[in-house]
């Protein structure tokens, strides 16, 4: 006998429609082609909802950090994640179709102005430079130009031992 995809063998052999669990809950193991006729409903695990009744099973929790997007209420065994307006520095791009994309992406110098969240240049995303103190730059300076002044003056000396050298040489 030959069992459709969403069928399990049953108690007398026959065909069985999938058990079918509540919101919140999926079969303890798979179900279809005649397998998993005695798949039990549990609850979703952790970081994944199911939000429907069906013998499908839970699906993974939305992020909305992952997506650049402000959290507006946490993800529920029977609810996804929903998530608000994209966060500081970030806007949605809007396809073709005019639909917007799931995630922001960064503003930039390039964004286009028409992007309300990038309007205000001071929001844009600023990639850590390291900074040096003035202090610091002209201590460096300092220090760079002590070092080039030595090893110039050891070069001179070296080059006059050398000369010297090869005169008391030279007259042996």
């Amino acid at each position: 006998m030959e069992h459709q995809e969403s069928e399990c063998l049953g108690e007398h052999g026959k065909c069985t429609p999938c058990r079918s669990c509540m919101p919140g809950q999926e079969l303890s193991k798979d179900c279809g082609d005649g397998g998993g006729g005695d798949a039990q409903c549990v609850a979703c695990p952790p970081r994944k909802f199911k939000d429907s009744w069906g013998p499908h099973g839970c699906k993974p929790c939305l992020s909305c950090t992952l997506i650049n997007r402000v959290q507006k209420s946490n993800c529920t065994a029977t609810a996804n994640a929903v998530c608000g307006e994209c966060l500081p520095g970030f806007y949605r791009k809007a396809r073709i179709s005019g639909q917007l994309d799931l995630e922001c992406i960064p503003c930039t110098k390039q964004t286009p102005s028409s992007e309300p969240q990038c309007r205000s240049r001071t929001n844009l995303v600023k990639v850590a430079v390291p900074t040096v103190p003035p202090q610091d730059t002209a201590l460096l300076a300092l220090t760079s130009s002590a070092l080039v002044i030595i090893v110039l003056v050891l070069l001179a000396l070296s080059i006059i031992y050398c000369k010297r050298f090869w005169k008391s040489q030279c007259q042996r």
